[in-house]
């Protein structure tokens, strides 16, 4: 395989990988980011299950094309075609990032969704529970 080859072949499937894995993280926290939705009702929490797979697949793209071939080293295609090591390297730093990012965007993800349950419960509750702090 050409050191062009290995470019083109590289970066495609790691785009494709890193979005597989996205949507099959989302796959699996589908059921339970309906069981914690459960408690908002209409198309806030529609919306928030809708949002899930694309913030996630949005997530690993951003950082799919936040690595760039092109450094010190290499500045022209020709340099950094004529590297091999220098595309495995960055095809790593890729999965790299891609991972980095995905962890991100289900911190952010639970952060939000956590506001917003927290919200709502805040809304249900009548004044008169509130418990009094001076006691």
């Amino acid at each position: 395989m050409t050191n062009e080859t290995y470019l083109v072949v590289s970066y495609f499937s790691s785009a494709s990988i890193g979005a597989l894995i996205a949507l099959v993280t989302a796959s699996e926290l589908a059921r339970p980011a309906r069981q914690a939705l459960a408690g908002l009702a209409g198309p806030l929490a529609r919306m928030f299950r809708r949002a899930l797979p694309v913030w996630l697949v949005l997530a690993v793209l951003l950082a799919f094309l936040s690595v760039t071939y092109f450094d010190c080293a290499h500045t022209t295609y020709e340099q950094i075609v004529a590297d091999r090591d220098h595309l495995a390297a960055t095809a790593r730093r890729q999965g790299s990032h891609m991972a980095w990012y995905l962890a991100v965007g289900l911190l952010a993800y639970g952060l939000v969704l956590a506001g917003a349950l927290l919200v709502k419960a805040r809304q249900a509750r009548p004044h008169g529970d509130r418990q009094d702090s001076s006691r």
